[in-house]
This record gives structure tokens, C-alpha cells and sequence, in this order.
């Protein structure tokens, strides 16, 4: 007999005599059977949690990617820039050698008066052998300023592509977590569906969920994203290869395969708005009309999401213009 079912069995009063052992048995189950749900419904909060703090933990990375990557492009143009600057004062102090060493401008007071033919000319001579003295100092300290920035600018350098190797491997890693949740998240028979072709759950007849029941999201809207971007989507995470379908009836306007987007899909809603999905795996409406909940795509990691987490970055352009916050639709959509 299982401990949990004898454990509660240890609670049942004593059937009077008489009374069918099948009763308590009865009582018993339905016990065992009341508390299952609350273990599950316990054990999918935990889950959920999780589901949500490795999503936050990954946008937080996401982010901190971009300042890496942006602050490497900045230090870099100013180790090159330095280089040139620090070659250039360099040659200028390598001149002044030769010259010194070639009796020229190095020449001393007491040669120059012996040498000049007239008092006016050692006057000249010394005043420039004085302002290439001074010359010489700043140069000297300039190449000390820049070797020294030249230097910090190298070390700053090194602990960012440290700190990105870092950040890439733990992203990796949540990655990996991410996909596990997504799969712990939902019943079997979500699961069922969510690899089929069928509508989505959430779905009212008018709009649709973009994506199966395995879906986790954020609102990421003006997230810095590297090169000075700003990010314009929200990112709904799914399993790699799981459906994604029209949010409403429309038109697929056109698709495209390349760039930051990788493979995506524009569809122009009965509603006036246009939805672009990016970084699918394959598309299966290349064009023509949609109905609201039709299978149109596939989750994928296509474009700058490449050795990413599959998700699919969503835009909403209202009557076709310019990109609003699409959170709120997601909601909306997909709860």
C-alpha cells in the first residue's frame, strides 16, 4: 500500500461494524485524490517562478551584452586611435635625435656663439634651440599621457571580452534551463497540441495567441540592444520548431530572409495593424490570406538569435507605421 495512501487511511475514523471496509477505502481515496491537485498546482508555481526568473536573468543579459559589445567598439577605436596618435610623437621625438646627434638644433650655447657670425643670428639660433627644447618636453610628455591611456584602455579592454565570454557561456546555460521549464510548465496535453498544427489555446475568434501554450515573455520595449539600438519588439520564448500562428485574420504582405531578422514574416491584420514575427525556423504561408489562429510559422533562432534561445521577436505597427510597444498585445493575445 503506497505511505501517502496509509497516511491518510490513519485518518479515517473506524467504520462501525457492519459498515463495507469499501466506504472507508472510499473516503480514503477521494483524499488522496483531493490533494494531487494542490501538489500540482504547487509543483507548476515553482515552475513558473523559475520560468520567469530565468527569462528576467536572460533579458538582464541581454543587456549587459550590448553595453560589452558597444564598450569594446569604443575602446577599441581608441587604442587604434592612440596607437597613431603615440607613432606620430614617436617619429617627431626620433627626428629631434638625429638632428641633436648630427649637430643641429642640439647643439649647445657656447657652439652656437663661437659659430655665428653676427650677435643677431645667436640670438635666432638660441631662441630655437630653447623653443625645440620645450618641444621636446611636451613631446615626451604627451607619449607618457598616451602610452598610459594607451595601457588602461587595453586593460579595460581585455576584462570586457573576459566579462562577454562569461555572459555568453552563462546565457548559454539559460538557454538550455529555459527550454527545460518551458517543457515542465505545461500538462502533456498541452504539450500534445502545442506540437501540432491546431489552433492555439488562447484563441477567441477574433485574435489569437502567436505561439503554442509553451510560451514565456517580457516586456522588453526600449531595451538597449548593441550599436546604440533600442529594442522594438517584445521577445515570446518557445521551444525551437513550435508553431506560431496569425494573431488575426490578414494578409501575409511578405517574408524576408537575412540580417538582424533571419527569416520573418509580415502580416497585414483585417484591423489595419501590421505584425512582423522574426527569427523563425521555417515558414509555412508565404503569402495570401490568414485566419486568425492559422499555422503560419515555426519558432526559430534564425538571424542575430543564432546559438540563442528560440523565441520569436514580435512587432506591432499600428495602421503600418512605426513600431508601439507590443507587451500589451501580447497580453492581450496570450494572457
Amino acid at each position: 500500500m503506497p505511505r501517502q495512501l496509509e497516511r491518510v487511511l490513519s485518518r479515517v475514523p473506524r467504520s462501525p461494524v457492519g459498515t463495507s471496509t469499501f466506504a472507508a477505502l472510499a473516503v480514503a481515496v477521494s483524499l488522496v485524490v483531493g490533494l494531487a491537485p494542490t501538489s500540482t498546482a504547487a509543483s507548476s508555481s515553482s515552475v513558473r517562478q523559475q520560468l520567469e526568473e530565468t527569462v528576467q536573468r536572460m533579458h538582464d543579459a541581454e543587456v549587459r551584452d550590448a553595453k560589452l559589445r558597444d564598450e569594446l567598439v569604443r575602446l577599441n577605436r581608441r587604442i587604434k586611435s592612440d596607437r597613431a596618435r603615440l607613432k606620430r610623437v614617436e617619429k617627431r621625438l626620433a627626428l629631434r635625435t638625429r638632428l641633436a646627434y648630427t649637430g643641429g638644433l642640439g647643439a649647445d650655447t657656447f657652439e652656437v656663439m663661437i659659430t655665428s657670425e653676427h650677435p643677431s643670428e645667436v640670438l635666432d639660433r638660441i631662441s630655437l634651440i630653447e623653443a625645440a627644447t620645450r618641444a621636446d618636453s611636451s613631446a615626451l610628455r604627451e607619449a607618457k599621457v598616451v602610452r598610459r591611456r594607451l595601457e588602461r584602455a587595453r586593460n579595460r579592454a581585455s576584462a570586457a571580452r573576459r566579462d562577454l565570454a562569461k555572459l555568453i557561456a552563462n546565457r548559454k546555460a539559460d538557454a538550455g534551463r529555459l527550454e527545460r521549464l518551458l517543457a515542465a510548465a505545461n500538462r502533456p496535453e498541452r504539450n500534445r497540441a502545442s506540437r501540432s498544427s491546431a489552433p492555439p489555446a488562447q484563441f477567441n475568434g477574433s485574435y489569437a495567441c502567436l505561439v503554442g501554450p509553451n510560451n514565456a515573455y517580457r516586456d522588453t520595449w526600449g531595451a538597449p540592444r548593441s550599436g546604440g539600438r533600442r529594442h522594438k519588439g517584445t521577445d515570446v520564448f518557445a521551444p525551437m520548431g513550435s508553431p506560431s500562428y496569425a494573431v488575426t485574420d490578414g494578409v501575409v504582405t511578405r517574408t524576408t530572409n537575412g540580417g538582424n531578422a533571419g527569416l520573418s514574416i509580415y502580416v497585414r491584420g483585417t484591423d489595419g495593424n501590421e505584425y512582423f514575427y522574426a527569427h523563425m525556423s521555417s515558414l509555412v504561408v508565404r503569402s495570401g490570406r490568414v485566419r486568425a489562429g492559422q499555422l503560419i510559422a515555426r519558432v526559430g533562432n534564425t538571424g542575430n538569435a543564432r546559438g540563442g534561445p528560440a523565441h520569436i521577436h514580435f512587432e506591432v505597427h499600428p495602421g503600418g507605421g512605426s513600431p508601439v510597444n507590443p507587451y500589451p498585445y501580447v497580453r492581450r493575445f496570450c494572457g
